[in-house]
């Protein structure tokens, strides 16, 4: 079974910052619902065969997994956003605005079986909240 990439990363070299945010955004809820559904089949699987989640607990090897995110993806875009320039009230409030929406799509990926992207996600809401001029942070 081939190994297919979320997203495609022919996809994003044409379009604005705007499309890309949305094909991540598209990409992302694609991710998660084949992990997700993967997840599933797995515990209805285990469940069939008697065993409790915390019998059998096993890591996924490469050869099973059929999905994977395109990290490459969103480091440009997360760059493109951060090369932005700050020196208008109009600049920072669109910078802020796509860090949220960066933000957004780290959430799906977090809920894609990713707990640990919960750190990196509330890295940028706090970097919006700096670059649009809000006082208030995020515990």
């Amino acid at each position: 079974m081939a190994l297919l990439f979320y997203p495609h990363e022919d996809d994003l070299d044409k379009g604005s910052m705007e499309e890309k945010l949305d094909l991540l955004r598209d990409a992302a809820e694609r991710y998660k619902a084949v992990i997700l559904d993967l997840a599933s089949k797995t515990a209805q699987a285990e469940a069939a065969q008697g065993k409790s989640e915390n019998e059998h607990k096993k890591r996924m090897v490469p050869r099973e997994l059929v999905a994977a995110f395109n990290w490459d993806a969103v480091a440009k875009v997360l760059r493109e956003i951060r090369e932005m320039p700050e020196t208008t009230g109009p600049g920072k409030a669109m910078k802020a605005q796509r860090l949220t929406k960066l933000a957004e799509i780290y959430e799906l990926l977090r809920a894609a079986k990713m707990p640990k992207l919960e750190a990196v996600r509330l890295a940028l809401i706090n970097e919006a909240n700096q670059i649009h001029g809000g006082s208030s942070q995020v515990a």
